[in-house]
């Protein structure tokens, strides 16, 4: 991961922006749209700083398994003098997949925001309507269990570690549940309108 990190930090601040997400993207062959860097920085910039931490920067990209995950973070640098390509620090088939990474990021958060854009512009669709729906037990919170029971009342199976998955993406002070803000501001558009 610090190799991999460090494509993007390559002044060495400990942090990456905007600016050093695109360099060290296009230096790699990864040419994402100025809003599909936007949502990505939107989606683990925790603290809202406008910059990426080493450590959220591995959100992004460590299983959410802790297993696997600490598999990948113990594994040394790969980072060998002189280097020619930011990703030289990668095999073939490991540069090849983390650009692939790169892409399925910014697919998936622009299919997120375009079902956000349009529940915004449903007339029928209200945010505080669409939580309590959820919350059956009026906790005023959600669990893995509400979200799970809505995935099933729809007709598919979900297991627990899928629905906690799900719920980890709306949860963003890490308690193991979701308050109204936190499923208003998962749920609202995180891009600017354009008008």
């Amino acid at each position: 991961m610090t190799d991999a990190f460090n494509i993007f930090d390559s002044r060495r601040f400990g942090n990456v922006d905007i600016h050093d997400l695109r360099d060290g993207l296009s230096a790699i062959g990864v040419f994402p749209t100025s809003e599909e860097v936007e949502l990505f920085m939107t989606r683990y910039d925790e603290n809202h700083d406008r910059r990426l931490s080493m450590r959220e920067f591995e959100t992004a990209f460590l299983a959410q398994d802790s297993y696997y995950a600490s598999m990948v973070s113990r594994r040394p640098s790969n980072y060998r003098y002189p280097i020619y390509r930011r990703d030289d620090c990668f095999s073939a088939d490991t540069a090849l997949e983390f650009k692939n990474m790169w892409r399925v990021h910014f697919k998936v958060e622009a299919q997120a925001e375009a079902v956000r854009k349009r529940l915004a512009s449903n007339p029928y669709f209200n945010v505080y309507e669409a939580f309590n729906s959820l919350d059956l037990c009026d906790r005023d919170r959600l669990t893995a269990d509400d979200f799970r029971r809505l995935v099933e009342s729809r007709g598919f199976y979900v297991s627990y570690k899928e629905a906690d998955q799900v719920l980890k993406k709306f949860d963003a002070d890490h308690n193991g549940t979701v308050t109204y803000s936190e499923f208003s501001n998962e749920i609202r558009p995180k891009s600017p309108s354009k008008y």
